[in-house]
């Protein structure tokens, strides 16, 4: 090839290319998001690497799959913490299905583009979940929710010699059998690969298109990893939601699986990878969250290495190819599934012969705080019991037709003239409080207990300001004064009722108490007994990899303390999942998620990502366990976006780093001793 077989090429180009590469385009005047197709430059760059050598064989890359580029703005460094001045970047907008011009690329490249200036509000979506002007195969599979979008659909597959997908098939985990029966797959892994997949779900595009969400452990692999497995023809126009992708912070690099497929690995600084195959006539898309912390920052021990996304991509069947599928009786098995599924899960109440019986089963531990109290709830002259302490109740009781039913309600209290108010607060902070008042139930018709209560008006404070409105919603809600709440709350008055222990309550005529009945049961056994107790519980189980027996609250009784397995957490952990201890008869759980600190503490770790978008919170708890309760005592947040201390989750306390430190220092974590489980079950 010489230079004149260069210009040759360069001149079959179409001209409105050259148009685009010149002048730009519409899209590209556009301030947030624009799109500038790199047709030209792709096109250019392949005649070159023709140009250098006839052998030269073509790489496949990201930027191949790039259909333009966006801007946005970053406001957190790569640590999380607020940028002084926010920087305008620029990232690619990826679509994987097509690559270099191809009519699939093409055809995801104007889609995307119509998106971005068709209802860019969402002025015309709607609640409506089926529109009966829109087909099914446009509505679901494309997301088109007016006839102008399935118009287009139609438009742009035609333009690009493209068939359109079929409606969407989606199947649950409990019918991925259904799913790789009827597709012909079978298995996504290779036999001989030692890899299991697990908690398959998703879509099925007929007659060939599908993402599954999987679940992969393998031999090769330290932890299980979650897999998005894709699967796209390239004669049909494929649904696809295109995204901003900085390429900069991806390594990507060539790769040839077992059955000798060569594929593209890319993985990024986030441990988001990517396994991509072009086959013959399809793409296959592995897109796996490699992210083992789950933080939006994650340090480089927390993300997934080369050699592991290498690990996962090796054991997968790049040879697959899925059959036409006929789509009636599909439908008909998924329908009898998900019939099968729900039969087998439906709730049932559980229900008891007397009051005592379901206080007996329910409640297994000595607790001088419960309160329990007769009231007549429905007004039909027949009383229930409610449960609670302080003067609410969180359980009421009711019994029927001989049979004693109940209902978790959460914090309750019973007001003057019949309403009902559900209470709510930050227990530590004060943050947030939400007063919702109900009509009262006998206003309510009720078949069960399980009814929708009439709502008088809601209160809600964040910080100091208080709002209200007909349901603790965003939606409706209006500012009120401190004023003013206090005289609606004076309109309903908490009732001072006739509240007794629990403990006291009377199993039978005898006046043999429930207080009575947990004595009983809290017989103190031996070492060895307790610990074949332990055995016992575990049996079967293989969740847990270490233990400790060690008695954190103080009570005389060794506690058992239990760690999983690190890749459960998808990384590594080294403090205890759980404490158990044995008392009146039966195991409990006293703490979860802890270190063992100096002076009998316990300290919990705990990562709040939710208290603004990209804001990361570590927070550290340190704690005693008086009896079966947790008694917190310290607290100190570390806030990465300032980059600063502070004393709670909403940085209205404040902290400095020195009085952060001292309040770590002063309970320093111990040697955790944890021995092997099979230690305790041998």
């Amino acid at each position: 090839m010489n230079g004149k077989d260069l210009l040759i090429g360069i001149g079959n180009i179409s001209h409105k290319y050259y148009e685009e590469a010149e002048n730009g385009t519409l899209a590209e005047s556009r301030a947030r998001r624009s799109i500038r197709r790199p047709l030209l430059v792709a096109a250019i760059v392949a005649l070159l690497l023709m140009l250098v050598g006839c052998a030269v064989v073509y790489v496949l890359r990201l930027q191949d799959m790039s259909i333009g580029t966006e801007t946005y703005t970053q406001i957190f460094d790569d640590d999380g913490k607020y940028l002084e001045e926010p920087v305008e970047k620029t990232r690619d907008v990826l679509s994987l299905f097509g690559h270099s011009g191809d009519n699939v690329q093409k055809a995801t490249a104007e889609w995307f583009a119509f998106l971005e200036t068709y209802d860019p509000d969402g002025e015309l979506v709607d609640n409506n979940p089926d529109h009966a002007e829109i087909p099914n195969q446009y509505e679901y599979t494309y997301g088109c929710y007016t006839p102008e979008m399935a118009a287009k659909v139609d438009e742009i597959a035609a333009k690009y010699n493209l068939k359109l997908l079929e409606e969407w098939l989606p199947f649950q985990a409990w019918q991925s059998d259904i799913f790789l029966e009827e597709s012909g797959i079978h298995s996504l892994v290779r036999p001989d690969s030692a890899a299991e997949v697990t908690r398959l779900s998703g879509m099925f595009y007929p007659p060939y298109n599908f993402d599954v969400d999987i679940e992969l452990s393998a031999d090769s692999l330290e932890n299980d990893l979650w897999i998005t497995v894709l699967y796209a023809r390239k004669d049909y126009f494929p649904r696809d939601y295109p995204g901003g992708t900085d390429l900069s912070l991806y390594e990507q690099w060539d790769y040839t699986a077992p059955d000798g497929t060569a594929l593209l690995l890319a993985l990024n600084n986030k441990g988001r990878g990517y396994v991509i195959a072009e086959l013959d006539n399809a793409m296959m898309i592995l897109s796996v969250d490699g992210n083992y912390s789950s933080s939006a920052y994650p340090t480089e021990e927390e993300i997934m290495t080369r050699e592991e996304l290498e690990a996962a991509a090796a054991v997968f069947d790049y040879s697959i190819q899925p059959q036409i599928l006929n789509r009636t009786p599909v439908e008909q098995r998924l329908e009898e599934s998900n019939k099968a599924y729900e039969a087998e899960h439906a709730y049932v109440p559980e229900t008891f012969g007397s009051f005592a019986d379901y206080i007996k089963s329910n409640y297994f531990i000595y607790d001088d705080d419960l309160q329990y109290l007769f009231f007549d709830m429905t007004g039909d002259g027949e009383p229930e019991l409610l449960i609670g302490q302080n003067g609410y109740y969180d359980t009421w009781i009711t019994h029927r037709d001989g049979q004693t039913l109940a209902q978790n309600s959460g914090t309750m209290y019973l007001c003057e003239g019949g309403a009902v108010e559900w209470y709510y607060d930050d227990p530590y902070f004060g943050h947030y409080e939400t007063r919702h008042y109900y009509a009262p139930i006998s206003e309510t018709a009720i078949d069960d207990l399980d009814h929708e209560r009439k709502t008088i008006i809601n209160l809600k404070r964040e910080g100091n300001q208080w709002t209200q409105g007909e349901k603790d919603t965003p939606v409706n809600r209006s500012p009120i004064t401190q004023t003013e709440v206090e005289a609606i709350i004076a309109q309903y008055p908490r009732r001072k009722l006739d509240w007794r222990p629990l403990m006291e309550f009377p199993l039978d005529e005898n006046g043999y108490t429930f207080g009575d009945y947990l004595s009983d049961k809290d017989v103190r056994v031996s070492d060895e007994e307790l610990h074949q107790i332990y055995r016992d519980r575990l049996n079967g189980s293989m969740h847990y990899s270490h233990y400790r027996i060690l008695d954190i609250n103080g009570d005389g009784v060794d506690d058992l303390l239990l760690k999983g397995e690190d890749s459960a957490l998808g990384g590594n952990t080294d403090f205890y999942w759980a404490a158990l201890t044995y008392r009146y008869g039966t195991i409990t759980r006293i703490a979860s998620d802890f270190y063992l600190c100096e002076e009998g503490v316990l300290e919990k770790v705990v990562d709040k990502y939710d208290t603004s978008p990209g804001v990361e919170i570590n927070g550290h708890w340190f704690m005693r366990i008086n009896g079966f309760e947790e008694d917190r005592f310290a607290f100190a947040a570390y806030n990465k976006a300032t980059a600063s201390w502070q004393g709670d989750w909403y940085g209205e306390v404040p902290m400095t780093e020195d009085e952060a430190k001292a309040i770590l220092a002063k309970y320093p974590r111990i040697d955790q001793g944890m021995q092997p489980i099979s230690e305790l079950l041998n």
